[in-house]
């Protein structure tokens, strides 16, 4: 029976996945038992109060712990990395790790790794204008990475430097690896700890607080995902490499040509903004007294959207809300019948159940943790 490693099964995405993966029916998924790696304690039992037998946890340290990370994953043949996308080290430590079971008898070893879109934005506030074009996860292939790598050799952004070398160091050493580049990713989650996206509840957040919307330009894209629909990607991957014969080997793409987009739907920041304001004027959160009485969409400054959003990171407040960032998830589709289901609908409810949860104080989660630092 295969070893499954989980990083970041207290997160939004990673707790959402290992509850997926344990609602599963699949027979080759609902005897499993998965092992999580867990900092807290306190984490750890309620997670095996939970799911009981179906989980095992393991305390560490973080991404920072590279000999242990080495080491921990050289027991499993699945590692599936939902925790920070930022630690390139660590994240490269599974690969490493999992390398070592190669040519061992083991079943040939799979990562499957998180990143997000972020990593192919340009940044039309501070440098010079690149044409703006739809990537295309089956068409474009091995030209992703390569796009990402030279980006990255003329500016590291430790999101994407993680996504490359992860993915260049599985190519490298015989490792079986996909990223699953990620969009937006809206609405909320089923794990037992944090159960929220991060781009709505923040730019909710600041709509509510200045009682207007913002934008750093016209054009700044971001296409969406819902968390159930992405974490659904993870568990037909896991199905995929346990059900085929080939254990996907040949025909999931992997190593160089192993990102996998997960695009469903497409939006311009400007637009969140303005759904934002929607909500908040309808159901009479605005305006109030100290902010303005009709919808307004004001043009600010990089600086004060970093320094209120993004952990002060201008690098990626801009690639982030300034960037145009378009995906085309084909092969999760194609290869494994993957078929979202909270579409339009879904993006537009969110709004709403955004603000109820920001004005019930259910929204804490900031950048600095998605990250992996502080201010």
């Amino acid at each position: 029976m295969s070893r499954i490693l989980i990083t970041g099964a207290t997160g939004y995405v990673g707790g959402t996945v290992l509850s997926q993966l344990i609602a599963s029916t699949a027979p080759s998924i609902k005897d499993l038992t998965f092992d999580l790696l867990i900092r807290d304690e306190a984490q750890a039992v309620k997670l095996r109060n939970a799911y009981g037998s179906r989980v095992n946890t393991i305390r560490w340290s973080g991404l920072e712990d590279t000999a242990f990370i080495e080491d921990t994953a050289s027991n499993y043949d699945i590692v599936i990395n939902t925790g920070s996308g930022f630690i390139p080290e660590g994240a490269i430590a599974f690969v490493n790790g999992l390398a070592r079971g190669i040519n061992t008898g083991k079943p040939a070893p799979w990562m499957l790794h998180i990143s997000g879109c972020t990593n192919l934005s340009d940044r039309p506030l501070t440098q010079p204008p690149r044409p703006i074009r739809e990537w295309n996860d089956e068409t474009d292939r091995g030209r992703i990475l390569d796009f990402m790598g030279a980006l990255d050799e003329m500016e590291p952004y430790a999101q994407r430097t993680t996504e490359v070398g992860v993915l260049n160091t599985a190519a490298e050493t015989g490792v079986q690896a996909i990223s699953v580049n990620t969009p937006c990713i809206f609405g909320e989650g089923t794990g037992l700890f944090n159960r929220q996206g991060l781009v709505i509840p923040l730019i909710m957040m600041y709509v509510v607080q200045h009682g207007y919307g913002w934008k750093l330009n016209e054009t700044a894209n971001f296409d969406w995902v819902h968390v159930i629909d992405l974490a659904d990607i993870y568990v037909l991957l896991v199905r995929t490499i346990l059900e085929r014969d080939d254990r996907g080997v040949g025909y999931l793409p992997s190593g160089r040509n192993g990102i996998m987009f997960s695009a469903v739907g497409r939006t311009l920041i400007k637009e969140i903004n303005q759904s934002c304001l929607d909500a908040a004027f309808a159901d009479g959160t605005l305006p109030r007294d100290d902010t303005p009485k009709e919808k307004e969409i004001r043009l600010v400054p990089l600086y004060e959207i970093a320094d209120k959003l993004t952990a002060g990171r201008r690098d990626i407040a801009e690639r982030g809300w300034g960037g145009h960032k378009a995906t085309k998830a084909v092969q999760a589709r194609k290869l494994l019948g993957w078929e979202p289901k909270r579409q339009q609908n879904a993006w537009k409810k969110d709004f709403w159940a955004e603000l109820v949860a920001l004005t019930e104080n259910r929204r804490m989660v900031t950048m600095e943790s998605c990250i992996g630092a502080k201010k």
